[in-house]
C-alpha cells in the first residue's frame, strides 16, 4: 500500500517538472519574439524616399540629353531614381514623348531636349509648358520638380511666372545650377563688375533680370529652391560664363515670396559652367534635395 502512494506521488512529481519546463520555454519564446518584434521596429527608415512626383531635367542654351546624361544616371543609381520619359521638342514645338512611365515608379524622371537648343528664354518657357501638359496626358500628376541647367534655370523661373491654365501642376521642389539669372560674360556681364547692394540688390540689372522683374509676383509662393553655383577661384568669381552675383541674384528676386532658399557653392576646376552637370558632388547634392529622407 506504502509503495503504490509512493508511485503516485513520484508520478505527480514528474507531471510538475514537466509543466514547470513547458511554461519556462514559453517564457523564453515569449520573450525572444518580443526580443525580435522591438529589433523590427527599431529598424531605420531607407534614407531614399518613394516618390511618385515627376522630376524635369532641362538643359540650357546650346544644351542636349548629354547636358542631364550625367546627373540622371547618377539620381537612378544613388537615389533609386528611373528615368520614364525623354520629351523631345521639336524646332516647330511639337513635343514627343518616348520611353513608358508604369504605374508606381519609384521617383521617375522626365529629360526634356529641346531640337532647337538656341531659342530664346520666353520660348524654352512655352515649350517647357506643352511638355508637362503632354506628360500629365499621359500620367496625372498634380506636382513636379525640376532640375535646370544654364538657361534652363531662366526658362524654367520664367514659366513659373506665366500664368498657366486652372489644372496645371504645381511646383514643388526646383533645382538650378549655374542660372544666368542677371547677365552672362562675353555677352551683358563681366565679372567683378557687379555686386549687391545693402539690401540684397544687384547694383546691374541686365536685360533677363528686368524680364523677370517685371512679373516676379506671379512666382508662386513657398517654393523650395536649391540654388547651385559655381566657382573657379580663379579670380572672375564666377564659373566662366556666370558669375556669382548673377547666379544669386535670384534670391532677392523672389522676395516676398515665403521662398525657401538652399544655397550650394562648389569650387574649383569641376565648378566650371558646364562641368557643374558633370560633378558627382553637383549631382549629390541634387539627390540629396530631391530624394533624401
Amino acid at each position: 500500500m506504502r509503495r503504490k502512494v509512493l508511485r503516485k506521488l513520484f508520478r505527480w512529481f514528474l507531471l510538475g517538472v514537466v509543466v514547470l519546463i513547458g511554461l519556462s520555454g514559453c517564457g523564453r519564446t515569449t520573450k525572444r519574439s518580443t526580443s525580435q518584434s522591438a529589433s523590427t521596429t527599431q529598424k531605420k527608415a531607407a534614407p531614399w524616399i518613394t516618390s511618385s512626383v515627376p522630376t524635369f531635367y532641362v538643359h540650357g542654351f546650346q544644351g542636349s540629353a548629354n547636358s542631364t546624361n550625367t546627373l540622371i544616371q547618377h539620381a537612378e543609381k544613388t537615389a533609386h531614381a528611373h528615368k520614364v520619359l525623354v520629351a523631345t521638342v521639336s524646332t516647330s514645338g511639337q513635343v514627343t514623348l518616348t520611353g513608358h512611365w508604369a504605374a508606381k515608379t519609384r521617383n521617375p524622371i522626365i529629360q526634356v531636349v529641346f531640337k532647337n537648343n538656341l531659342a530664346q528664354y520666353d520660348q524654352q518657357s512655352a515649350w517647357l509648358s506643352q511638355v508637362i501638359t503632354a506628360v500629365k496626358a499621359r500620367h496625372n500628376f498634380n506636382r513636379y520638380n525640376v532640375v535646370a541647367h544654364s538657361a534652363g534655370c531662366v526658362a524654367t523661373v520664367n514659366l513659373l511666372m506665366t500664368k498657366q491654365a486652372s489644372n496645371f501642376p504645381t511646383i514643388n521642389k526646383l533645382v538650378t545650377i549655374a542660372g544666368p539669372f542677371d547677365g552672362v560674360v562675353g555677352e551683358d556681364d563681366v565679372a567683378n563688375q557687379n555686386s549687391f547692394l545693402s539690401n540684397g540688390q544687384p547694383k546691374y540689372q541686365h536685360a533677363a533680370y528686368q524680364l523677370l522683374a517685371a512679373k516676379r509676383q506671379r512666382f508662386p509662393r513657398h517654393v523650395h529652391l536649391l540654388n547651385i553655383v559655381g566657382n573657379l577661384d580663379d579670380g572672375t568669381n564666377s564659373d566662366s560664363l556666370v558669375t556669382n552675383v548673377s547666379a544669386r541674384s535670384i534670391k532677392y528676386l523672389l522676395r516676398g515670396t515665403g521662398l525657401n532658399y538652399t544655397e550650394k557653392d562648389f569650387h574649383g576646376k569641376n565648378a566650371q559652367h558646364s562641368k557643374l552637370h558633370e560633378n558627382a558632388k553637383v549631382a549629390l547634392a541634387v539627390d540629396r534635395y530631391l530624394w533624401h529622407r
